[in-house]
């Protein structure tokens, strides 16, 4: 995935950011590894969970909680490596 595709997802204008996007990216391809799910850039779901993560990860970038604020990724995000997990070819069910 490429770095302009992120940032026209995340609504970012400018290259003050691309550093960290790139790196978000890499968290968030290993974020999804360790949970099972393979690299796949032609699967569009992979694509829009890879988005959704440097998502979050970008936005929740502190580490205090502030108040009632507790930083969690939604539910649909869950599901959503679910789905990538269990629809790869060698999954044993």
């Amino acid at each position: 995935m490429e770095l302009p595709e992120i940032k026209t997802y995340l609504r970012i204008d400018g290259i003050e950011e691309d550093t960290l996007l790139a790196g978000l990216q890499v968290s968030s391809e290993k974020y999804l590894e360790n949970a099972g799910v393979r690299k796949d850039y032609t699967n569009e779901l992979y694509k829009t969970t890879i988005c959704l993560l440097i998502s979050h990860f970008y936005e929740n970038r502190q580490f205090e909680q502030v108040g009632s604020h507790v930083a969690r990724m939604s539910l649909n995000l869950d599901t959503m490596i679910n789905q990538l997990r269990y629809s790869q070819e060698d999954v044993i069910l």
